[in-house]
């Protein structure tokens, strides 16, 4: 554990991380530094490329994209009820009253900046040893090009994963509001502690530098369904920009993105790369292997490499669990608007007392459901979103956008066109369509915050009611983590 400095935050949190991510031999060899100057970590191309899975290890941990994340921007919404008021198990974001001290907005903080920073770590490493003539003869050029566009990605991925809870969405004050202090190069000492934030703008500007930097340094695929799932290909990067590009309503770009890996009409599939398209069936997404042509990438577990207990996302969703969470049944509700036909409430799970659940993740025991990050069946429904955005009228076009995946759970729920008599009311239906399919996976916060919605109250039951949350209330977004502040002179609080 040598190199780490104990006097940055991200390197302190780095110990953490390192300490939680489990003792598989696939997540301590390697073990990513603050520095790799001493490590002769690019002496052979198995070594490299142990290093590359390394910046993958930091992304699955429990506290970031091995389950956690995706409970926190669920349960913020109003799906979601906690049989359990424990702390440790995010109570206090399901109603709303976390502060600078609280553990996940401490944790999630402290994990990614780890993450970004085995990731720059890395990134400078390679480029270094590239420009010096130590990979001759070890890595070739695809190679090099491949691993660089991997930590662009990576590090792309974890600044907009955290605008989406500790600043205000792109769509306020069109990103002139406070984001987060950009880090691109290694915090190898306390020097390098004190850090301004960027604007929400700025942030994304990087953002979408490093995928635009990435797409064509990117592999088209691999030779296997699970390197496709698990590692990013130029689809993945493809994938995300459609993300990005629809929180910040830069509907153009999602519609130049979706293009590149939509087909013209159904079925749809991706025209180049890796063949993606829906699932046949919505339960088989979540069977194993989980490396169907819907997985766009996920986080894989196996039994020697879990997210770690109260992180794994059955723990969030199954009924053995006594700090799990059901869902919210009463007239309204998501959960009230899917016919009961439909494969995706025919999945959900119910216990002795009446409670359901999402039924996605079955693998209480050990652990080993993989957490998705994206899947096919997003794509269609943002450029279906996007087309009548864009063009500010209901076309037939992004209508078969919305019944692809629409249909494939629910047969007889196909929409026609005349069905919508408004643009509203073809964006409420993309919008409950994405709360019912994304159940569990993450995404409805999100959508909330990208369209600067209140978020709605919950009837909690015993574990009380929960007010809405308007836009311009403070507990909007997550505050600024403590720790942060204490090494970072320069952070301000939200």
């Amino acid at each position: 554990m040598r190199n780490i400095i104990k006097g940055s935050l991200a390197s302190v949190l780095l110990i953490t991380v390192l300490l939680t991510i489990g003792c598989s031999k696939e997540n301590l060899d390697p073990v990513p530094k603050t520095s790799l100057s001493d490590l002769t970590v690019f002496d052979t191309k198995d070594r490299v490329v142990a290093q590359v899975n390394g910046m993958y290890a930091f992304m699955k941990t429990g506290a970031f994209l091995g389950g956690r994340y995706y409970v926190y921007n669920d349960v913020r919404a109003e799906n979601f009820i906690p049989k359990s008021s424990n702390l440790v198990t995010n109570y206090a974001t399901w109603n709303h009253t976390v502060l600078p001290g609280t553990n996940e907005v401490q944790n999630l903080w402290g994990a990614v900046y780890a993450a970004m920073n085995a990731i720059n770590v890395f990134k400078g490493g390679l480029e270094t040893a590239w420009a010096d003539g130590k990979l001759t003869g070890k890595v070739t050029a695809a190679e090099y090009d491949q691993y660089l566009s991997e930590a662009l990605t990576l590090r792309a991925m974890c600044y907009f994963y955290l605008l989406q809870l500790y600043a205000k969405p792109y769509n306020m004050n069109a990103g002139d509001n406070p984001g987060l202090p950009l880090r691109l190069i290694a915090n190898k000492t306390a020097a390098d502690n004190d850090l301004a934030r960027s604007k929400v703008s700025e942030v994304y500007t990087q953002i979408l530098k490093d995928l635009n930097d990435a797409e064509p340094l990117a592999v088209a695929s691999y030779s296997s369904d699970l390197l496709n799932t698990t590692r990013v290909h130029k689809n993945t990067i493809i994938a995300f920009k459609t993300r990005v590009y629809l929180h910040m309503s830069n509907w153009p770009a999602v519609l130049t993105e979706s293009a590149k890996i939509v087909s013209a009409a159904a079925p749809y599939t991706a025209p180049s790369g890796v063949a993606h398209t829906l699932n046949p069936g919505f339960k088989d997404i979540w069977a194993t292997p989980y490396t169907s042509k819907e997985s766009i990438f996920s986080m894989p577990f196996t039994t020697t490499n879990t997210p770690g207990g109260q992180n794994g996302l059955a723990h969030y969703h199954h009924p053995s669990s006594s700090e799990s969470y059901y869902l919210i049944k009463s007239a309204g509700s998501t959960y009230s608007k899917i016919d009961d036909t439909d494969a995706r409430k025919l999945l959900m799970v119910t216990d002795g007392d009446g409670r359901t659940f999402v039924g996605k993740w079955r693998d209480f025991t050990t652990l080993t459901d993989y957490a998705p990050v994206m899947r096919y069946a997003e794509i269609l429904l943002t450029y279906a979103e996007a087309i009548v955005r864009q063009g500010n009228s209901v076309t037939q076009g992004a209508v078969n956008l919305l019944n692809a995946v629409r249909m494939r759970s629910f047969p007889d729920g196909e929409y026609a066109l005349e069905d919508f008599t408004t643009v509203q009311n073809f964006i409420d239906a993309v919008l409950l369509e994405r709360s019912i399919e994304f159940l569990g996976e993450g995404i409805r916060n999100m959508d909330l915050m990208r369209t600067i919605s209140t978020i709605p109250a919950k009837a909690g039951g015993n574990m009380g009611d929960v007010s809405t949350i308007a836009p311009n209330s403070p507990t909007y977004i997550w505050p600024i983590p403590q720790n942060e502040l204490n090494f970072n002179k320069l952070m301000v609080q939200n």
